[in-house]
């Protein structure tokens, strides 16, 4: 079920969500049993500034520059801070003992996973989350909330949307809870915030510019890149790729 909801004021956060829980019967509580994502739609994201605030706050930092982190990234992932910037891009996490949450790129912007480890009230869970997100700084004044709920005892994940070529092992990485856990025990390698996949290409046709740009590979009938997560189901739906897979070996003869 996917519901959507319009914040309009950060310093009504809490009684705006509230009122719309009221009125749209949102269900008032987030269950263990499920993780949620959000939907917070596009923002621009000062690096510099949030990098300040995060590391005052007591966050580990890694940044990834020429495709390596700048830092013991298994150290920081284990962190309850965690902040990680992949070029403008951006990966936050933080662990308490009723939730985790996570901001990280979408299709559309950006979105927030929220894991409860207890019942919540959604409106004062997602009031104190986006609060706290405003206050670090990557949060402006309107945000835009769509969310989804996926069930922690699904082991097999849900599948890719009809009709989209992806194998469902990356649709997988992309509504996953934790990409960085996922992609340890799926055998993916990510690099920063993008995986490698393989496109392969319909018959005598070309990537578009869009992904030719993370392209490391390539031959006529196949292309691997190092693409964005959130890019995913664009790829798979462009009209020079039948299907898009994980890069197992070998990915490109």
């Amino acid at each position: 079920m996917l519901r959507r909801t319009t914040i309009l004021a950060i310093a009504l956060l809490a009684f705006t969500i509230a009122c719309t829980v009221q009125a749209q019967d949102v269900p008032p509580l987030l269950s263990p049993t499920h993780y949620y994502i959000f939907s917070l739609g596009e923002m621009t994201v000062d690096a510099t500034a949030v990098a300040g605030t995060t590391q005052s706050a007591g966050f580990s930092v890694v940044r990834f520059v020429d495709d390596e982190p700048d830092g013991d990234l298994a150290a920081a992932l284990s962190a309850p801070k965690f902040l990680l910037f992949d070029g403008d891009r951006i990966y936050l996490r933080q662990t308490s003992d009723s939730y985790t949450y996570t901001m990280r790129p979408s299709a559309t912007g950006y979105e927030l996973v929220v894991n409860p480890a207890e019942d919540l009230t959604l409106t004062d869970t997602l009031g104190s989350i986006l609060l706290d997100l405003q206050t670090i700084g990557v949060v402006g004044s309107e945000v835009n909330l769509e969310y989804t709920a996926y069930s922690k005892a699904d082991l097999k994940g849900p599948s890719a949307p009809e009709g989209v070529p992806l194998e469902s092992t990356l649709y997988g990485l992309m509504v996953g809870e934790d990409w960085f856990a996922y992609a340890s025990g799926h055998g993916l390698t990510l690099v920063g915030l993008r995986v490698e996949v393989v496109a392969e290409k319909l018959p005598g046709a070309a990537l578009e510019s869009t992904f030719s740009v993370y392209v490391t590979e390539e031959t006529e009938s196949l292309a691997k890149l190092s693409l964005p997560i959130e890019h995913l189901i664009a790829l798979a739906d462009s009209a020079s790729v039948g299907y898009v897979r994980t890069a197992y070996q070998p990915a490109v003869p």
